[in-house]
């Protein structure tokens, strides 16, 4: 009976990491579209959006790991769009060998993307 009990206690962690850790992933990239879209230039940019980021998981906890930021496809000029595309790892690591006995993957990778507009009215630096 404790099995059955500790191996449903499991899943609802493990639902619950899946499920925070693909918030945090989004939030994370929204963060990092947002702070990157206010700033003058795209070097400027990236760099407060990965920062943005950062900080954003730095708020939530640790579901979400590993993170990788990318900026591809954004346009940093007036009337553009910054496009963030975060990716982190979550880990049921900790699950040991129950977690592997009920098919609990050891780690999942989430891709999150988020595309804010750039003002059309905003000076060039």
């Amino acid at each position: 009976m404790a099995t059955a009990a500790l191996s449903v206690v499991l899943v609802v962690v493990a639902a619950g990491r899946y499920v925070d850790g693909s918030a945090q992933a989004n939030d994370a990239a929204y963060a990092a579209a947002r702070a990157a879209s206010l700033e003058p230039g795209m070097d400027q940019g990236t760099i407060a959006g990965r920062q943005a980021a950062q900080n954003s998981l730095a708020e939530r906890g640790k579901s979400c790991q590993n993170l990788t930021v990318s900026f591809a496809g954004s346009d940093f000029t007036s009337g553009g769009q910054v496009v963030a595309e975060v990716t982190c790892t979550v880990t049921l690591v900790d699950t040991g060998s129950l977690g592997k006995q009920l098919g609990l993957r050891p780690s999942t990778q989430f891709t999150e993307r988020a595309v804010v507009p750039i003002e059309t009215y905003r000076s060039e630096s």
